[in-house]
């Protein structure tokens, strides 16, 4: 029987160890790490780029974008009348089957509209199904919705 030195042990651990470590840090950041560096900088083109060229978002309040292209018009219109000064997504489940995952959670935008420099908070919902394409998570259905408003008293 063959008996490893102590040296010879601790250096196969470090070795798995790194491996472990390296095989974790290929995984891809989910779409959502995308969205929110882009949204905070208000970057349609950024944005447009966590998407599949065939993604599906339904817009708060508004209509549906089919395709990269509709969503980045969709997010330039959007960022052309305000000023985004925080975006926060709070992630609250997600469920990841092979190459697809679905997340959910709350949003949170603070805003400034450029024509009347008001300054808002908007507060809402999210659910999108994300897939691994090309080695990257990327939306392919997003749908936010903007939390109703407070009941009158």
């Amino acid at each position: 029987m063959h008996v490893l030195s102590r040296s010879t042990v601790a250096v196969v651990l470090c070795g798995m160890a790194l491996a472990a470590g390296s095989a974790a840090a290929k995984e891809p950041a989910p779409a959502g790490d995308c969205f929110v560096a882009g949204f905070k900088a208000g970057d349609a083109d950024a944005v447009s780029s966590c998407y599949a060229e065939d993604a599906i978002v339904w817009f708060p309040g508004g209509s549906m974008a089919k395709g990269r292209q509709a969503i980045r018009e969709g997010f330039t219109h959007f960022f052309s009348g305000v000023t985004i000064k925080d975006f926060k997504l709070s992630q609250i489940g997600e469920e990841t089957v092979g190459p697809t995952k679905v997340t959910w959670g709350t949003y949170t935008v603070s805003h400034v509209d450029k024509a009347t420099q008001a300054e808002a908070v908007t507060h809402g919902r999210y659910i999108d199904v994300q897939k691994k394409i090309g080695g990257r998570w990327l939306y392919i259905v997003d749908h936010p919705s903007d939390d109703p408003p407070p009941e009158a008293k």
